[in-house]
């Protein structure tokens, strides 16, 4: 078993890199925090290191997939944002496959203040033929590089510092989401390390009679129309994604459900979406910081018993000992 995803991915990459002689990896001063040594030593000619220039590193990654590569960019989730004109203009319109690994994703604590990767997937999620990969294991991470590495546009796949919690030992396929586990009434959308968080929730809850569902999106962009059905049909859906919830993931599924209750003509489910505020996140132990903006199992819960009493949104200001959590919902559409 992988000791961490960043550990699953250097496998993984390795792995594909044997059979693919299209494959280079790219990163700018990262190497060895992102899994790439290994890669240097095996495929020295394949391996760019352009040090402190992350832009420079899209450009060329873009550059090299014209020209026929399979470049595999990898970064720090909070140093994506620095390339990001390059990834919108540069890859993005082209559609062009460039797969981007951002290591260090969501709330990664001991790292710094600046170092939180909570934009990334809220970045990615405006990119139009941006794939976005959400791995909630260690074991999920193989499977999503060799699927990104197959796909004719670009995609990225953003996982954290944070040791992977074990959680049913499976893994989902392709673009497809995966149900953890089946219940009613109640739908969890987790995104990557917090479907553990969420399958915690539900074990809470079931001892209160609440029904839940949990669902792993895995892939958050295209969102599987499977599992949008499948929310649809029950009364309450709680996303929950440990980036930044103001125009994150939560809110981008939160739309695609929308669009197709009223494609449909279903009645839109009460909807809340938690995620981390917009604010700047002291330094701080990743789990404590999680319980502190109501992102552990505990607070996933609380949120889950406010929507079902009906309880409105706490304010952005509201502290977390205060409100339960940060949260935000959504009026029912119909």
């Amino acid at each position: 078993k992988p000791s961490s995803y960043t550990d699953s991915f250097t496998k993984a990459l390795m792995d594909a890199a044997e059979h693919d002689e299209r494959i280079v990896a790219l990163t700018a001063a990262m190497a060895g925090p992102t899994g790439l040594l290994p890669f240097e030593a095996r495929f020295k000619e394949r391996f760019i290191d352009v040090g402190i220039a992350e832009q420079h590193e899209m450009t060329a990654a873009a550059g090299m997939a014209m020209g026929g590569l399979r470049p595999v960019v990898a970064v720090y989730s909070t140093f994506f944002t620095r390339a990001y004109d390059q990834a919108y203009y540069d890859v993005g319109l082209h559609k062009i496959p460039v797969t981007l690994v951002l290591d260090r994703a969501g709330i990664t604590g001991d790292d710094g203040a600046s170092h939180h990767g909570v934009l990334d997937m809220a970045l990615c999620l405006k990119i139009p033929n941006m794939t976005v990969f959400a791995p909630s294991s260690a074991d999920e991470v193989g499977v999503m590089v060799a699927t990104a590495l197959g796909l004719e546009g670009p995609a990225a796949i953003r996982f954290p510092k944070t040791p992977p919690v074990p959680l049913d030992g499976a893994v989902g396929e392709g673009l497809k989401a995966r149900v953890i586990r089946q219940g009613s009434g109640i739908c969890l959308l987790g995104v990557g390390k917090m479907v553990t968080r969420c399958n915690e929730a539900a074990s809470l809850l079931d001892a209160e009679g609440l029904d839940v569902t949990v669902i792993d999106t895995r892939v958050v962009s295209p969102p599987d129309p499977e599992m949008l059905a499948h929310a649809l049909s029950h009364q309450i859906v709680v996303t929950v994604e440990d980036g930044i919830r103001s125009g994150g993931a939560g809110a981008f599924l939160v739309d695609a459900l929308s669009s197709m209750a009223d494609e449909r003509r279903l009645p839109m489910p009460r909807v809340r979406v938690l995620g981390t505020p917009r604010r700047f996140l002291a330094h701080g132990g990743p789990e404590e910081i999680l319980s502190e903006l109501g992102l552990d199992a505990v607070g996933i819960a609380s949120s889950v018993r406010r929507v079902v009493a009906g309880e409105p949104e706490p304010p952005e200001s509201a502290t977390p000992q205060a409100s339960g959590g940060q949260d935000s919902s959504t009026a029912p559409l119909s």
